[in-house]
């Protein structure tokens, strides 16, 4: 299967920690990039402006959106969602 150039998107609605959710952000081999809702994106994985914006939202509102460059990291995220709780 071709999977160059696919972005896989999440939305993730709660973060317990969002020191552990970092943590597994730091540990995919892509880019996690951030949708946010005035429709612009950010690096959480690049920019720490980014990840500190993030300590200070509210997500557990209206949830988060994410991208993944590298399609191995969904695994990765996918364990923090089914873990999170």
């Amino acid at each position: 299967s071709n999977q160059k150039g696919m972005i896989f998107m999440l939305k993730i609605l709660l973060i317990p920690n969002t020191d552990r959710f970092l943590e597994k952000v730091n540990s995919c081999s892509g880019d996690v990039v951030l949708h946010l809702p005035d429709q612009s994106t950010c690096s959480l994985k690049n920019d720490r402006i980014a990840a500190q914006m993030l300590r200070m939202m509210d997500v557990n509102k209206n949830g988060l959106t994410l991208s993944l460059t590298n399609p191995s990291d969904y695994s990765i995220m996918l364990d923090y969602m089914v873990n999170a709780a």
